[in-house]
């Protein structure tokens, strides 16, 4: 029935009979209500999952105490006030029929007071070198409070009948803060050599067994390479994992970093796939208890070679399963082709960061409860303009709900704007995104026009009822002195190659967009110079990419000029304000303008009074990202 046969094999572990081998990971969401509640919203969420075939979800990390919580809207299992909030979640998800294991934690030092209400804490008196507030060093008996608080929690855990716990040694947080030498410089019995080190977490797991029993299933999840000098590395762990099952653990969870390597805790584009299944196969070498790989596994023919491979025995699909909960079923199905593709852009983790869980190819993530798709008993005429993503979605949407649609793109192919974000180095993954959307468009009964630019003409071969009008940006002109008269190049220009730049290239602007421009342009071998008025490149992308992007660039030896202002254009080069003062870049070839988008959107005004109903979509509406694009559109879409 599948090609997968490992992944869609049963797998038994201690309490828990799993019906394949995919596991959901604890992945933050920002849902939590205030007093760390789980709320309807997580229900959905997750339940879509279990829906759509996964072998069990790990819900995501929960604080034992609101001391050891890592952001605001964290979940908390602290209190037995809270169990009835999971055990809501616990339920639904086992009359969905799934199974959940729930992840418990304590930040540590990688957290702030201004949100505990806490002074932080960790094993010593050193500040995590991302957040950089100081932690208390904690005493003997504040451990032993600590220790009895995830106890505790475990007991609250088993008392909303979740199928398992997962203590969370990992990522740089309260556990692995004791495990490492990279924070912990303790000299007393919880540091000083590995085995003192292992002390405090193997407490926690003694006492989360002794409140749990010897059959309930107790996870472990670890870092096993931190990423960073001075930290734990891959032979350190299997020491650590020998000594976790030794005390009763039923399953390790590999992951890696800490939040000093936070670039690659979520790996992006630009890193391998399937980047830590070494270290989980290293950690299986030395167990004898099921091990779980994960890392940028986002598609079921990895997860499958994997396990056939040996190198694990379970696989976590973490973003992949936010791009799609369905994908388990697709897979099984032989459906391979319909899987909405993670593009490893993690622009999840930046809308965490920035609020809630959302995704930039799946608008519906975060949206289960309120993203309903209903065929309509309204059919309409729906002509939408632009074959981007944004207009590409609604297209999907619009006709799947029964609407009869017909898509207007200038050119030959769909894509817009998204292809050229597909251009630079490590991004062709960008494309997988609107090939699937082309497969999905193209199963239905969509009229595409392709070539055919829309006017005003248009509309005297009919007129639709609905018109979406999703006719993307274009590179934006400043009015920077001399910048029209010089021979200045734009990012569309630049990116697919149509002029001849030379040897020698400034790039004028240093978001994300000229960054690219400049590592795409520099892997063609060309010298180049990247102009940017801020202290630093790319940073309206999420860390990870900056992270990337920086190294690349500095690498291939492009000169960056950061806090330097573009002050006048001249045919022959560019006069800059910078800390110095002012002065003249000159000798270039030519000059890419990355200096912002502005909207296609020329024609809304006079359409307006032509169609009944006008929805402008993406970036006819406003320059941003893909994830705005698709959201925008499947809202409409939905509401037509």
């Amino acid at each position: 029935m599948t090609e997968f046969k490992n992944l869609f094999s049963p797998f038994q572990m201690s309490n828990l009979n799993l019906k394949n081998r995919i596991v959901m990971p604890p992945m933050a969401t920002h849902f939590a209500d205030e007093d760390g509640s789980i709320n309807e919203r997580h229900i959905a969420y997750y339940v879509e999952r279990v829906r759509g075939g996964v072998g069990y979800v790990t819900s995501e990390h929960t604080g034992v105490l609101k001391q050891g919580r890592a952001f605001p809207n964290m979940a908390l299992i602290d209190r037995d006030q809270q169990i009835a909030s999971f055990k809501r979640l616990v339920e639904a998800i086992h009359q969905a029929g799934g199974k959940i294991v729930i992840q418990i934690n304590h930040a540590g030092r990688q957290t702030s007071a201004s949100f505990t209400g806490f002074p932080i804490v960790a094993p010593s008196a050193i500040p995590c070198p991302v957040r950089k507030e100081m932690p208390n060093e904690l005493a003997s008996e504040e451990i032993q409070e600590i220790v009895a608080a995830f106890g505790e929690a475990a007991r609250r855990v088993k008392e909303t009948g979740a199928d398992g716990v997962e203590i969370h040694m990992a990522h740089g947080y309260l556990l692995n803060q004791f495990l490492s030498p990279f924070s912990n410089h303790r000299t007393d019995e919880y540091g000083g050599d590995p085995e003192r080190r292992m002390r405090a977490p193997l407490e926690v797991l003694r006492a989360v067994r002794n409140q749990l029993g010897p059959d309930f299933l107790i996870s472990c999840r670890l870092s096993a390479d931190e990423y960073v000098d001075g930290g734990l590395k891959l032979e350190d762990t299997k020491e650590i994992a020998m000594a976790l099952e030794k005390n009763g653990a039923n399953v390790l969870h590999i992951s890696a970093c800490v939040a000093a390597s936070g670039y690659l805790n979520h790996p992006p584009y630009y890193a391998e796939e399937g980047i830590f299944a070494p270290l989980a196969q290293g950690v299986k070498s030395v167990v004898s208890i099921p091990v779980i790989a994960v890392g940028r596994i986002r598609t079921p023919a990895l997860a499958d070679k994997i396990l056939e491979e040996g190198k694990a025995d379970l696989i976590s699909m973490g973003r992949a399963l936010i791009a799609d909960p369905n994908l388990p079923a697709k897979a099984l199905h032989g459906r391979t082709d319909e899987i909405t593709p993670c593009i490893s852009c993690n622009r999840c983790i930046l809308s965490i960061r920035k609020g809630a869980l959302q995704c930039a190819v799946n608008p519906e993530a975060g949206h289960e409860g309120i993203f309903k798709l209903q065929k309509t008993d309204r059919p309409k005429k729906i002509w939408i303009i632009g074959g981007g993503p944004a207009g590409m979605k609604a297209a999907e949407i619009a006709s799947q709900r029964g609407h009869q649609v017909t898509l207007y793109e200038k050119n030959e192919t769909l894509g817009g704007r998204f292809l050229l974000a597909a251009i630079p180095p490590h991004k062709q993954i960008l494309k997988d995104f609107i090939d699937y959307l082309e497969r999905q468009l193209n199963r239905l009964p969509v009229k595409m026009m392709l070539g055919k630019s829309f006017t005003l003409t248009s509309l005297k071969r009919g007129r639709p009822d609905v018109l979406i009008v999703a006719t993307g940006a274009r590179s934006s002109i400043p009015p920077i002195d001399g910048i029209r008269e010089s021979k200045t190049v734009s990012v569309e220009d630049a990116l697919s190659g149509s002029i001849a730049l030379g040897k020698k290239v400034l790039v004028v602007g240093g978001g994300g967009i000229g960054s690219e421009v400049a590592d795409r342009l520099s892997e063609d071998g060309k010298e180049v110079t990247l102009v940017e008025m801020q202290e630093g490149i790319a940073l309206d992308l999420v860390a990870h990419l900056q992270y990337f992007l920086n190294k690349r660039l500095r690498e291939k030896e492009v000169q960056i000029l950061t806090n330097t202002k573009a002050t006048r254009f001249e045919k022959d080069g560019l006069w800059v304000e910078d800390p110095q003062g002012i002065r003249k870049l000159e000798g270039f070839d030519s000059m890419v303008i990355s200096l912002g988008s502005i909207s296609n959107n020329e024609l809304v005004e006079s359409i307006k009074s032509k169609v009944q109903e006008v929805y402008i979509v993406g970036d006819a509406s406003k320059p941003r990202e893909v994830m705005e694009a698709v959201l925008e559109a499947e809202e409409v879409a939905l509401k037509i």
